[in-house]
């Protein structure tokens, strides 16, 4: 019998009322729940008084505990209260100096003495340090640091102990693994050291009983997680678009160049704004460790235009090699009018909703993008660090090479990149005239746009709009972007082609350049898909991040968490990667849910044309403000936009 099914029959006998077993429950109970305890308030006078309410509350309440698999959650959960209240009462007490806390933690931890390994461990100067640093870190990070390394809980349980969302959860677990990576560092400790130092903390504060034990840590513990679905959309619409189990990383064009005759000649480049389109192509890129030493299962070639400069819209052409780089096999068009991918497999064309996203939920990357960007985004992504070599402009700052030297079993892969080198006709797709073409989309993804209505409450604000979002950049032309939003009574958002407003009444409060509402809002004419959009977004104000697929393996989760002094705002998006369109968004500030945004795209327009009017937008004297960027929905979270 596992220990999970012996702690689910113990439960199970004292809530049949057998005292011995009640007993027996909160013996057993004890030290784990003390060791718990400590850890989260590093208290012990206070850890024996909160055990003791929390065990106590647990024999008066187990009968209200509906399913006894889930015994060590509610346990959690109710311990979590009690420090809450206690800390409500109280408030929280300035931290002890930092030698004195330690000293104070060794005189205490009296029975260290018996074990010769923790001995040892507790006079090491690097036990101190980590020690420190866990002290400087919140309480409720210290929390779900605990019961996610040292409880094993899922994400799914932590939810339940802390009485948030499954996203709030993981969403918190990053969080909180980053500020000990910070105090590690303040402490002189690399943050390399995160793994091992959550092991030595947890050896630290064991029960007495599991003192000698070991305490292990390991990197998928700590892994805030893809699930298992990302592999698992092959089959579906969506692994069309998603190139299931392909990351790829935008990155230059190989020694074995495949650039077409036609290609035009590079013209001069003085900065990114000249930059109209590019042409590279790039192996595999996979930054699991078990990537490093196998060979690339193949090439993928790529064609970028920007009809309206490299800041603006983009076309993609991109075109799948076998390993030898000699046949072509599957491919993807997306241009001024739809999405398009050839199977080759099946020798069909299939025409989608949506844009590729890859399957790992990497973000795309550009090699337009600044260094310092490229960067932000690497520190977000966990990537590995090591596995080729990139070379930049050191006037544009623009990616000129890049040399791949991960593969043992095969020759670095050089990588150049050809700016300027491609025209529209270089976006066309060259399959066989007689080819059998599949229309997947819906009715509004044929129409090429399409209105929206927003609806939501937003802490204590009411919120309603409409607007009008095209999919494609040539329906752009005819059905531009617009979009407006009321606040309450007084406040408005608008947004369209003549320019971004914030009005309070009939006073102008800020201009903008058109478009800056949409910042954090899905942009499809732009070419990218929404959950790329999104997070690129938030990497521009270098905010972090991060993406998991849901259970039904067609949305994805997009936790944006911006922090400031002692402030946390998280907007957490739920993306649907098949129709590339945001659904809601949902807004949580200090760990408090706020309310949501619900966004309804509309299929059937045809009698709702006199519902839904762009704004009239007269010449305004106010003077143009730099866009907040998403920042906008933080300050939307936090109550603050327009004041």
């Amino acid at each position: 019998m596992s220990e999970e099914q012996t702690w689910t029959e113990l439960v199970k006998l004292a809530q049949q009322g057998h005292s011995s077993s009640v007993d027996l429950l909160a013996r057993k109970a004890e030290g784990r729940l003390r060791a718990y305890v400590y850890r989260v308030t590093l208290d012990f006078e206070l850890t024996e008084d909160l055990s003791q309410e929390v065990l106590l509350q647990m024999v008066k309440s187990l009968d209200g505990l509906s399913k006894a698999e889930s015994f060590w959650p509610w346990m959690y959960r109710i311990a979590q209260n009690k420090i809450r209240q206690y800390y409500k009462i109280k408030r929280k007490a300035a931290l002890v100096s930092e030698p004195a806390f330690f000293q104070d933690f060794i005189a205490y931890r009296g029975d260290y003495q018996k074990d010769e390994g923790l001995r040892r461990l507790v006079n090491k100067d690097l036990s101190k340090k980590v020690m420190v640093a866990m002290q400087q870190i919140r309480q409720q990070y210290r929390a779900i640091l605990s019961l996610r390394c040292f409880e094993d809980l899922s994400y799914s349980d932590i939810a339940v102990a802390m009485e948030c969302s499954e996203v709030r959860a993981r969403v918190l677990f990053y969080r909180a693994k980053q500020a000990l990576k910070k105090e590690l560092s303040h402490q002189g400790l690399s943050k390399s050291l995160l793994l091992m130092s959550l092991g030595i903390f947890g050896k630290l504060t064991a029960p007495v009983e599991g003192v000698a034990s070991v305490v292990t840590v390991t990197a998928t513990t700590t892994q805030v997680g893809l699930t298992a679905a990302a592999l698992a959309t092959a089959s579906s619409r969506l692994g069309i678009a998603t190139l299931a189990a392909i990351t790829v990383v935008l990155a230059g064009v190989g020694r074995m160049s495949l650039r077409p005759k036609e290609s035009l000649p590079e013209s001069p480049i003085n900065s990114r704004a000249d930059v109209n389109s590019l042409h590279f192509t790039t192996q595999l890129m996979d930054n699991r460790p078990e990537a490093r030493g196998s060979l690339s299962k193949g090439a993928y070639e790529q064609w970028l235009y920007f009809p309206d400069g490299g800041d603006g819209p983009m076309f993609m052409r991109m075109q799948r090699w076998d390993p030898q780089q000699l046949n072509k096999l599957c491919a993807w068009i997306e241009d001024g009018q739809a999405n398009y991918y050839f199977d080759s497999g099946n020798n069909i064309v299939h025409i989608t909703n949506c844009r590729v996203c890859w399957s790992n939920l990497k973000v795309r990357r550009l090699p337009t993008d600044t260094a310092e960007f490229s960067e932000f985004l690497s520190d977000v992504e966990d990537n590995i660090k090591g596995l080729g070599s990139f070379v930049r402009d050191p006037n544009t700052g623009l990616l000129m090479s890049f040399v791949d030297y991960r593969f043992n079993n095969a020759p670095d892969f050089q990588t150049d990149y050809g700016y300027n080198t491609v025209d529209p006709e270089h976006i066309e797709y060259d399959w066989p005239a007689d080819i059998p073409i599949v229309d997947d989309r819906d009715q509004m993804h044929k129409r090429g746009w399409t209105y929206f209505r927003i609806n939501g409450t937003v802490g204590e604000q009411e919120i309603a709009g409409t607007g009008c979002i095209p999919f494609f950049y040539n329906s752009a032309k005819e059905h531009p972007a617009w979009m407006a939003l009321r606040i309450d009574e007084d406040l408005e958002i608008v947004d369209c082609s003549r320019g971004a407003y914030l009005r309070r009444g009939d006073r102008t409060i800020a201009a903008y350049r058109p478009g800056a509402f949409f910042k954090g809002l899905a942009r499809p004419w732009m070419g990218m898909h929404a959950a790329n959009i999104v997070r690129r977004d938030a990497a521009e104000q270098r905010i972090w991040f991060q993406s998991e697929w849901a259970q039904n393996e067609t949305d994805v989760f997009v936790a944006v968490s911006h922090e400031e002094q002692q402030d946390s705002t998280d907007l957490i998006y739920t993306i649907d990667m098949e129709n590339d369109i945001i659904k809601t968004i949902t807004f949580d500030v200090n760990g408090q849910a706020q309310g949501s945004l619900i966004f309804s795209h509309l299929q059937d327009i045809d009698q709702l044309a006199n519902q839904f009017t762009e704004p009239a937008v007269s010449a305004d004297s106010q003077q143009i403000q730099q866009s907040p960027g998403i920042r906008w929905l933080i300050q939307l979270a936090q109550g603050n936009l327009g004041k």
